[in-house]
């Protein structure tokens, strides 16, 4: 009895983060979803990371922790970083008016002919009252979109008209963020993805992230899925013959949680590395209603989600950070639901 009770005591403890992996897991044995990424960790020490189930279906590639994965809309937090980069160097105000630096937006009007111009802080928290997407805009990530110069798609924008009032409500605005690519183009005299690369993920050791894939890498990429009617097919498969021009500041960010994790720990250590430490408390306090600066919030929580099926959040006061791809989106709510208790899982098992 004595040997048996020491064995136990030897036994490793189980891990209080099993339940959130195991709901991943079983999404996958369902196929509610092809497979995922996942991993959580804690003041910049990865606590757990796997990878389960397919990334390409056709090809039966089997996810890895490094599989490519298009970030998609969480690509937005760091064209807003690498503009904050920008206010802390003292090149770039957040209430400067966009036509400051992009004169075309100067004779824009609302749909009553009135001229409001916008902030580089309303770009930012969704509030400038630009339109959706670009008109110029026909599919998420076909070639007719990556084919597009930033500059040109920024010029159809300055041609639309204003939904709303600049500052008088929030709406999402995909458009407001290449505009803010744009402007970051203009100041820095590079373009965009130079100008995130050097401000942004080189300082955060994001070595593996990439706005134009490089063709060696072409096997680690994800397909991505839609599931409609419960028929499952992909709408984005990487073409690595394809030249990138549009490297989409809504949304054109490739990368996996790993490298993500390293970034999205500048918010949580805070230690000016990258931005002022006065830069990551803007961007991190509500603007708006739920919206900080290229990050929803919610208390203390900042997050973001992409329409590929990634989501990432963290919370400064608790050192925690959570990050699941998934790569596939449908109908019914699978991916989502799949999501929503991973989150619920990690900041359950995390306050324990």
């Amino acid at each position: 009895m004595r040997i048996l009770a020491l064995l136990l005591l030897l036994q490793a403890p189980p891990d209080k983060l099993d339940a959130a992996f195991t709901v991943v897991k079983e999404a996958v044995e369902k196929d509610d979803i092809p497979g995922a990424i996942a991993l959580v960790a804690r003041r910049g020490k990865v606590l757990r990371e796997e990878a389960f189930g397919v990334s390409d279906l056709e090809a039966k590639t089997p996810f890895a922790k490094n599989t490519l994965c298009w970030a998609a809309s969480i690509t937005k937090a760091f064209t807003v970083a690498a503009a904050m980069t920008l206010v802390d160097a003292g090149r770039l105000a957040l209430d400067d008016p966009v036509e400051k630096h992009l004169p075309e937006f100067k004779e824009q009007k609302d749909r009553e002919g009135a001229h409001h111009a916008f902030t580089i802080r309303q770009l930012m928290t969704h509030s400038s009252g630009l339109l959706r997407d670009s008109p110029t805009r026909k599919s998420a990530m076909g070639p007719d979109w990556r084919g597009q110069k930033i500059e040109d798609v920024v010029a159809a924008v300055a041609k639309t008209e204003l939904v709303f009032k600049p500052g008088s409500k929030s709406q999402y605005s995909n458009a407001g963020m290449i505009v803010l690519g744009r402007v970051i183009e203009v100041v820095t005299g590079r373009p965009y993805a130079d100008g995130v690369k050097s401000a942004v993920l080189d300082p955060c050791g994001m070595k593996d992230s990439f706005y134009a894939i490089p063709a060696s890498e072409a096997k680690r990429v994800s397909p991505v899925y839609e599931e409609r009617k419960g028929r499952r097919a992909s709408y984005f498969r990487f073409d690595p013959e394809f030249k990138v021009v549009n490297t989409a500041p809504n949304g054109g960010l490739f990368t996996s949680p790993g490298e993500l994790a390293k970034f999205m720990n500048v918010f949580i250590a805070d230690d000016g590395t990258v931005l002022s430490k006065a830069s990551v408390a803007e961007m991190l306090k509500e603007q708006v209603p739920n919206r900080g600066l290229g990050w929803a919030v919610l208390g203390t929580e900042f997050s973001h989600g992409g329409s590929s099926g990634t989501f990432a959040w963290g919370d400064p006061k608790t050192g925690v950070v959570g990050i699941l791809f998934l790569q596939c989106t449908d109908d019914q709510g699978k991916h989502q639901k799949v999501t929503r208790r991973f989150a619920e899982l990690v900041n359950a098992a995390m306050k324990e």
